[in-house]
């Protein structure tokens, strides 16, 4: 019930938007595809699976074996017959040397599902690698564009900190004048040059975490590049649900893996019906043993299972075990994943409430500072007015950008979360 109230609220919300990154950032996605190593490794193992998918459907074909032996004996058995009066013949049973070349051939007619629980288990063996390869773009891409808007965000923040540091020596010129008029203490302008250092420190703290975030950009995608625009323009994402989450997918492969994993070990409890077949040369045929003579075989073999000391019936527990940790993995995670889609919708809806009531307070807080600048050049206001409308302004411009940036960042997790590849292949 929980999880299709969220749904239908996701639904309700984002059913006409579209999750797009724009042109810079899609090519920066794009390119840590290709650099980073994690989705190295991750298209490394599905290329694993791929072959043990072959690997198991080599159960069906025959097994062709070359053999090619020799073999001294000595003694052999032998006898004397007498073939007449006074006269008898030595006969040999088996050659001194023994010849023996011949190609053998075994096939598998019918084993109850063995190596088709096998390959099915390849084939879920793939599928999850496949999801696992989407999760980690979907990772990565939303590192990528939670560094990228960082980096807005960071020089935006250094920018309203140099219209502050502006504001405040203007205001320490206002101070100067009323000190030369003796309208204003010393304290004053030491006061609002301590201010203007403060905020100088504060940009400084900015670039620096600008600096870092360039670090970590060029550590995910191997490009050392700086973004073109300075707005958060990433759309919502198109309206989805768990169905499309990759770890969601990954886990119902990893269901299907261990449920052929249970049904290989109950098949291995049952009989295989085999055939085998094989010519060649070889020598020791009466009554000429010595030449080699072609000969061939053919038959079937019927392997029953009797007793291997409890290791089948173990092997069943054990796989049934696993069925059930990764049904319970998949509870986990669905019931993770539904957690995280609520707090985010609950935080896209408090940005968006915290960005619109913060227009007004820029507003007002820009007003202030003016009509404060007026009064205090008249006389009416003190020093101590001045900075408190110029904080007040510098606080809102900084409280508003903040939550456009965070609502971006959820932005970009919901896309994570319900699967949406918002980049442009």
């Amino acid at each position: 019930m929980r999880k299709t109230l969220i749904i239908a609220l996701l639904f309700f919300v984002v059913r006409h938007a579209h999750a797009q990154a724009n042109t810079e950032l899609n090519t920066l996605i794009r390119g840590s595809f290709t650099y980073f190593p994690r989705i190295k490794e991750l298209n490394k193992a599905e290329e694993l699976s791929e072959m043990r998918i072959e690997v198991a459907q080599t159960g069906y074909l025959p097994s062709v074996t070359g053999v090619a032996s020799y073999t001294y004996l000595n003694p052999i058995s032998q006898k004397e017959f007498v073939v007449g009066p006074n006269e008898t013949q030595l006969l040999k049973f088996q050659p001194y040397n023994n010849y023996n070349v011949n190609v053998g051939v075994t096939q598998l007619i019918w084993d109850f599902g063995k190596t088709k629980a096998q390959v099915e288990k390849a084939k879920a063996d793939l599928l999850a690698s496949r999801q696992n390869i989407e999760s980690g773009k979907l990772q990565l891409a939303s590192q990528v564009a939670g560094i990228y808007y960082s980096m807005i965000y960071l020089k935006r923040a250094a920018q309203v900190q140099d219209s502050a540091i502006s504001s405040y020596e203007a205001n320490l010129r206002m101070v100067e004048g009323k000190i030369k008029q003796g309208d204003a203490l010393q304290i004053d302008l030491s006061t609002i040059k301590n201010n203007i250092d403060q905020e100088k420190n504060r940009k400084v703290e900015f670039l620096r975490l600008y600096e870092r975030q360039a670090a970590l950009m060029r550590y995910s995608t191997g490009q050392s590049a700086e973004p073109g625009i300075a707005e958060f323009d990433f759309k919502t994402p198109v309206a989805g649900d768990l169905a499309n989450n990759p770890d969601v997918l990954a886990a119902n492969e990893r269901i299907s893996s261990a449920r052929a994993d249970l049904k290989y070990a109950r098949t291995n409890r049952l009989p295989s019906l085999n055939f085998q077949g094989g010519a060649g040369f070889r020598n020791g045929y009466q009554p000429d043993i010595n030449p080699n003579r072609f000969n061939y075989l053919a038959g079937v073999t019927l392997g029953v299972p009797i007793f291997q000391g409890g290791r089948l019936n173990r092997s069943y527990g054990l796989a049934s075990k696993s069925m059930e940790l990764n049904e319970l993995s998949k509870a986990t995670l669905t019931s993770t994943v539904l957690k995280d889609l609520e707090s985010t919708q609950s935080d896209l809806k408090a940005y968006d409430e915290q960005i619109k009531n913060s227009a007004g307070q820029t507003d007002v807080a820009n007003e202030t500072l003016r009509l404060t600048e007026v009064r205090y050049k008249q006389g009416v206001a003190t020093y101590l007015d001045l900075i408190n409308a110029s904080t007040n302004l510098q606080r809102a411009n900084l409280n508003r950008l903040q939550y456009e940036y965070q609502r971006t960042l959820s932005q970009v997790e919901m896309c994570r979360l319900l699967g949406v590849r918002f980049w442009l292949d």
